[in-house]
């Protein structure tokens, strides 16, 4: 067994946990419960339009009726580069994602990652010391 890699796995998992992010989607009905998700500026949002477009941008402003944001690398799907302006009306939405910041996930994680590195100190015992050879 190579605990190295296991560990590197397991560590690396762990840290895009730490990440604090979480995505929940919607299918918005109405512009009132749109605003409802209290979606902000700096939020990243993955839109799919009533004609199918498929966007994902972060938002730079929530007007009353629409949002307004910069497109961000663009996933599969999606036709729109990276760094275009962009104004989505909600009575155009079919589905919205949002992915935020999550402090609480975060905390979580982080608990996590000290459980996980303390058991595998614990099976894997304290690392030796090598004693440097005196310098001439």
């Amino acid at each position: 067994m190579r605990y190295g890699t296991d560990i590197r796995s397991v560590l690396a998992v762990m840290l895009a946990l730490l990440s604090g992010c979480t995505t929940q989607s919607y299918a918005p009905t109405t512009d009132a419960g749109t605003l409802e998700l209290k979606i902000e500026a700096g939020d990243e949002i993955r839109v799919v339009t009533l004609q199918r477009e498929r966007l994902s941008f972060e938002v730079t402003e929530v007007r009353g009726d629409r949002f307004v944001g910069v497109t961000v690398e663009p996933n599969r799907k999606e036709l729109r580069p990276a760094g275009e302006t962009v104004e989505v009306p909600f009575d155009e939405l079919a589905m919205l994602e949002v992915t935020r910041f999550d402090s609480t996930g975060m905390s979580l994680a982080a608990a996590a990652v000290v459980v996980t590195v303390s058991a595998f100190a614990v099976v894997l015992g304290a690392a030796p010391v090598v004693p440097l050879p005196a310098g001439p």
